[in-house]
């Protein structure tokens, strides 16, 4: 008996057709919702670490001038507002109450960082040691989740 063979071209297609091009868009589009808040969170994670080992260096410079200058010195920290940046202050007290201004730089918090603190001010004795222990946080403003914390003690 003979078969009758089904004579098969190379191939029906010369390309790529038009759902096979919208199903690949929106595999990239799904793709990419998800990967777009990850990429802004670690963007601004990176900015809160960055701020956190800046805002920790400040207090550390601030305890070996302390110790250095063997005087006290005062680190201030504005509350909160929501229309002007944060910075950190430090300061010496001086004679007749007046506070001398210290040879390291304020540092200004970045507008997307809040600092929340217990006190608006840690004072070092001139040995370093801090003379009322407390706590400063970090909040994101863009993602209150993002939160870091400093203990000055």
């Amino acid at each position: 008996m003979k078969t009758k063979q089904l004579r098969h071209p190379a191939s029906y297609s010369k390309g790529i057709t038009l759902i096979e091009i919208l199903l690949v868009i929106g595999l990239l589009v799904i793709l990419l919702s998800f990967a777009i808040p990850s990429v802004s969170g670690a963007a601004t994670r990176a900015e809160m670490d960055s701020t956190f080992e800046n805002v920790q260096y400040s207090l550390h410079m601030a305890r070996k001038m302390a110790r250095a200058t063997e005087s006290r010195v005062m680190v201030f920290i504005p509350p909160s507002s929501l229309n002007q940046a944060q910075s950190i202050t430090f300061t010496s007290p001086g004679k007749n109450g007046q506070h001398n201004s210290l040879q390291i730089q304020d540092f200004k918090i970045p507008e997307d960082i809040v600092l929340v603190s217990e006190q608006d001010t840690f004072v070092f004795d001139r040995r370093g040691l801090v003379e009322n222990p407390g706590k400063v946080m970090l909040v994101s403003k863009s993602d209150d989740s993002i939160t870091s914390t400093i203990e000055v003690q």
